[in-house]
């Protein structure tokens, strides 16, 4: 089993697009220490540390930790800013594999969608140290597509096997724009996609290999994510709605997360 731990709603960029969790804020280390041990209890075997920006949480570090010592698999999204090669080894010593969000190599484009300067150079100037201090890591590219950024899915494709396939970047993500909560819930009917312009994009690239490997990833995609939320409550979308199956994890024994869960326990 499997989990998305959106850790904070705290972040350093401004996506137009973004549904982090606005009214929710991040639980103390303890707490969330606790959260760990009750999704070991049932079963959890890959936390996948989001957010907002997960490394503007002060203890992920000792989250990562003590979920690798409890034999569960760390993978980390992040916009990589905080990232330089002089803290790789600190941030990354307990990830296994590391997605980075980038949803346009242009400059221009980056900044209009609030992503802000140099956000696609940063990333392609880390990349080597990352390569060469930890060639283990999986390195992972997730993409949002929007009814505002839709030339850019081409031209993304043509930048990772150009310049960052070298890199050991295995997979491409795209993920079509999901107004679940926030200000994508907001601005729903600007960035929507049309269902024709993204089955055309699916058709194109979905489970295309070469390089890389490519995924296009719809709302079902999203709906099949157990996800952990900022202030420790499991959630899952269906039909596009969030429910809350656990309120809180921290006061919740075992016991009844399996059974809100309807018995998965593996």
């Amino acid at each position: 089993m499997k989990v998305c731990w959106n850790l904070t709603n705290l972040c350093n960029e401004d996506c137009i697009y973004c549904f982090r969790e606005l009214a929710e804020t991040a639980r103390p280390l303890e707490d969330n220490i606790d959260v760990i041990n009750k999704l070991k209890g049932i079963g959890v075997t890959r936390i996948t540390y989001a957010g907002g920006e997960p490394l503007l949480y002060k203890g992920l570090v000792n989250l990562m930790a003590y979920s690798k010592y409890l034999g569960i698999e760390n993978c980390l999204i992040t916009n990589g800013k905080l990232l330089n090669k002089d803290n790789l080894q600190e941030y990354l010593q307990y990830v296994d594999k590391l997605t980075f969000s980038i949803d346009s190599p242009s400059e221009y484009v980056n900044e209009s969608s609030g992503r802000g300067k140099e956000h696609y150079q940063h990333i392609k100037e880390i990349l080597p140290y990352i390569k060469e201090q930890f060639p283990h890591i999986r390195l992972e590219i997730n993409s949002v597509t929007t009814n505002m950024n839709l030339k850019e899915v081409d031209f993304m494709f043509e930048a990772i096997g150009s310049e960052l396939s070298f890199y050991g970047i295995k997979k491409w993500k795209i993920s079509r724009f999901c107004p679940l909560r926030g200000y994508a819930k907001e601005r729903k009917n600007l960035l929507n996609v049309p269902d024709q312009v993204f089955d055309a994009i699916k058709s194109k690239y979905d489970g295309v290999k070469g390089l890389f490997e490519v995924s296009v990833r719809d709302f079902d995609a999203i709906e099949e994510n157990l996800v952990v939320s900022p202030r420790g409550s499991l959630k899952q979308s269906v039909d596009g709605e969030e429910m809350v199956l656990v309120e809180y994890i921290i006061k919740s024994s075992t016991d009844t997360m399996i059974k809100k869960l309807g018995g998965r326990h593996v």
